[in-house]
């Protein structure tokens, strides 16, 4: 096997990490057990037509062609769009589903770009270190801090990651297996690095096979689109017991500038149905209560609807969160003020680092390196 063929394998399904992938030396968090679930909304979710402030006519007004008029409502001024039936019940019900409103970035490090805001979301500000948020909470404690199923690791990013990303489940148990079958053939010292790096991805990715090989696959419980079957592949890795805290997952299309009506609820549909499938399949499971859904986009859009049936880019976004042991049936953070914007666009009322500080002291019951006020969103 040549180098070229061994990077090509590697970059399929790993980035470096330990050789004791499942060794579970989190010792120093109390709540090891707990796992995080990010889902991307990528392209700047319309937090307004998400969760709908259906009583107040300024809304209609900015909005006279995009307005969502059938919403479901779930407190006495906001409605969630009439595409998320499917979670309706987590609110009403099992009251495990909250929402978070006027998350953004603070007035002088906001962006209206897709890449400087999603970069500043993903490394909590830090606009020039490669660490992301996750990675930092989580690379210390835990042999392997996450797997993302996007195209890049976020908030897993960082020049020492542990995490990895996996493109198709199933493939990654099979390029494992011909890894396994495989070795580097150069013996000269300048190939050393390479042979180690070899017989980590080797090691490791043969263990998470293994694990992998042992857990049925109920994709066929889930629905049929992308995003349906990478979350499938997280809950059969949550299932399989490996033990890793956090899991990315990006579901795309939110850009929605031109004709929203047309996209943007059969997005939120998907989201939704597969949320609920997922939710079902943990509590069968009996993982509910250490698993914790969170939602987020770059940004929101802009109040005023354009020329073309949509919306631009914005600021502020309103975040869904789900779990077992998530403070449901009812939204934190400050309800968006129409009549108070900046450029068109919903102001934060909520730094993200809180929501961040949150995950990390109350989920995890780690020391957070972010010194911003909690939101009780969890307990």
């Amino acid at each position: 096997m040549n180098r070229r063929d061994f990077m090509k394998l590697s970059a399929l399904g790993a980035l470096p990490f330990s050789t004791g992938l499942l060794s579970q030396q989190a010792h120093s968090a109390p709540h090891q057990k707990r796992i995080l679930v990010l889902v991307e909304l990528q392209g700047g979710n319309d937090s307004l037509n998400t969760l709908i402030p259906f009583r107040d006519q300024e809304y209609y007004r900015l909005r006279p062609t995009i307005a969502e008029r059938n919403g479901l409502p779930i407190t006495s001024s906001l409605a969630m769009n009439p595409n998320m039936r499917a979670l309706l019940p987590y609110w009403q019900d099992t009251k495990d589903l909250a929402w978070i409103q006027g998350v953004g970035l603070p007035e002088s490090r906001r962006s209206r770009s897709h890449f400087n805001s999603i970069r500043l979301l993903d490394h909590a500000l830090n606009r020039h270190g490669n660490e992301g948020w996750l990675t930092r909470l989580l690379n210390a404690s835990h042999d392997i801090s996450g797997v993302s199923f996007a195209t890049t690791l976020g908030p897993l990013d960082g020049s020492k990651t542990n995490s990895i990303r996996i493109d198709n489940i199933n493939n990654f148990i099979r390029d494992n297996q011909l890894m396994e079958n495989t070795r580097v053939q150069h013996h000269n010292d300048a190939m050393s690095y390479l042979r180690d790096t070899e017989r980590k991805v080797i090691s490791s990715s043969h263990t998470l096979g293994q694990y992998l090989q042992h857990t049925p696959d109920e994709s066929r419980n889930f629905p049929n689109s992308k995003f349906g079957k990478e979350m499938a592949s997280v809950a059969r890795l949550i299932n399989s017991g490996v033990g890793i805290p956090s899991y990315k997952v990006t579901l795309s299309g939110f850009d929605t500038h031109k004709r929203q009506s047309s996209s943007h609820g059969t997005l939120l549909a998907d989201l939704a149905n597969t949320l609920h499938h997922f939710a079902q399949n943990m509590k069968n499971h009996g993982q509910w209560n250490n698993i914790m859904v969170m939602t987020y986009s770059e940004f929101g859009r802009q109040v005023k609807e354009n020329g073309n049936q949509g919306t631009d880019h914005g600021e502020a976004s309103a975040y869904l969160v789900m779990g077992g042991r998530v403070r449901g049936g009812r939204v934190f953070g400050t309800n968006p003020d129409l009549r108070n914007l900046h450029n068109n666009a919903l102001r934060h009322t909520l730094d993200i680092r809180s929501v961040y500080s949150t995950i990390a002291s109350q989920w995890w019951g780690l020391h957070s390196p972010w010194s911003y006020p909690i939101v009780p969103f969890v307990a």
